[in-house]
């Protein structure tokens, strides 16, 4: 948990991996009983306070501006090629 000493946390999927700017991650979405796996291309990771976890803003496919809160939810399944 981020403190005040420790302003800065790492935003971390579901396997401990780091998330970075241009990954690609896959979260899960609900409507109604239907549930699959959306993906979506990480452009910004914002802190909102040094108290606070990260989140991620995304775009999914058709260019919707999704923000993650639970990143214990989302996968990176491409990481970018800048690595």
């Amino acid at each position: 948990m981020p403190t005040i000493n420790n302003p800065t946390v790492p935003a971390n999927d579901f396997f401990g991996r780091l998330i970075e700017v241009g990954h690609t991650i896959v979260y899960p979405m609900r409507r109604g009983s239907k549930m699959w796996m959306q993906r979506a291309s990480v452009t910004e990771i914002r802190q909102h306070d040094r108290t606070q976890p990260p989140l991620l803003v995304c775009l999914n496919p058709t260019g919707r501006r999704v923000t993650i809160q639970n990143l214990d939810n989302c996968v990176v399944v491409v990481p970018s090629s800048d690595n």
